[in-house]
């Protein structure tokens, strides 16, 4: 009796061992894909990096600029063995202009949105304008903002809505940032996106980002996955009018269409 207790203690002890054993080398594996995915996308950015620099010395080519970044992210994922499914849910117009308003729960989101057959500029953090290289084509060709100066926020919707005078689409993160602490559950949306697309009349399309937060996590640490990316592109919605009152109804309809697709998390080809 007392041999078999001490047997299934040893036991216990090589079990726990063991499980510590492969819970280091995991983490050990995540850190290494993570720092090959970061080598991947510095390299495969410089490749393209001449072309971004050109484009980005003029206005009138920075459609340029966005379809190389639409390259770009057709090379990079891949190479990062993360699979791109998407569930397009009307047809595509060409070179009709649209305004994306996605869910934001990882920094994937932001190459994310360069993989979206739509070319587009981006409104982003201002710290975004600080990583080397990504950092200068991001501040010459999309739209930085500081969302706590006034003065930035003022100056990003001066740029937003020149840059839909020149006839470019935009893309924007309306939660903000990244600040539900509960995914795949989101935070309120802000005003900007949808008084742009009343003001302009430019239809905007939902976009929901179904997996990112999970190939990529916020928190704890910064670590990538490979996996699926699934992206959903619901149906436009044109401002029914240029009355700004419509901007809170617009707002929720936005935000229960991608909610309700997050929390269904479906499953497509």
């Amino acid at each position: 009796m007392i041999q078999t207790g001490y047997k299934f203690m040893i036991g216990n002890i090589y079990l726990s061992w063991f499980s510590i054993v492969l819970i280091i080398m995991k983490k050990n594996l995540t850190r290494l894909f993570t720092f090959y995915a970061a080598i991947l996308f510095i390299l495969t950015f410089l490749i393209f990096f001449p072309l971004f620099f050109l484009s980005a010395q003029n206005e009138k080519w920075h459609g340029l600029a966005l379809r190389v970044d639409y390259l770009w992210a057709r090379l990079y994922f891949p190479l990062i063995f993360l699979k791109v499914k998407f569930d397009i849910q009307f047809e595509l117009i060409k070179n009709q202009q649209y305004i994306l308003c996605a869910n934001h729960f990882s920094y994937l989101d932001i190459p994310a949105i360069a993989r979206i057959p739509i070319y587009t500029k981006f409104i982003g953090k201002s710290s975004i304008a600080s990583v080397p290289f990504f950092g200068y084509m991001f501040r010459k060709i999309h739209i930085p903002v500081n969302r706590s100066n006034s003065k930035s926020r003022g100056q990003s919707i001066l740029q937003a809505r020149k840059a839909l005078d020149m006839g470019y689409g935009l893309s924007f993160f309306p939660e903000g940032g990244i600040k539900t602490k509960n995914p795949p559950q989101m935070t309120p949306f802000l005003d900007g996106a949808f008084r742009l697309a009343i003001e302009k009349q430019i239809p905007i399309i939902p976009v929901t980002f179904h997996d990112n937060h999970k190939i990529q996590p916020d928190k704890p640490e910064f670590n990538l996955f490979p996996g699926k990316m699934r992206i959903v592109l619901h149906a436009p919605i044109l401002p029914p009018t240029q009355n700004e009152a419509e901007i809170s109804a617009l707002k929720k309809k936005v935000f229960d269409i991608i909610q309700s697709e997050l929390n269904s998390n479906q499953d497509f080809i």
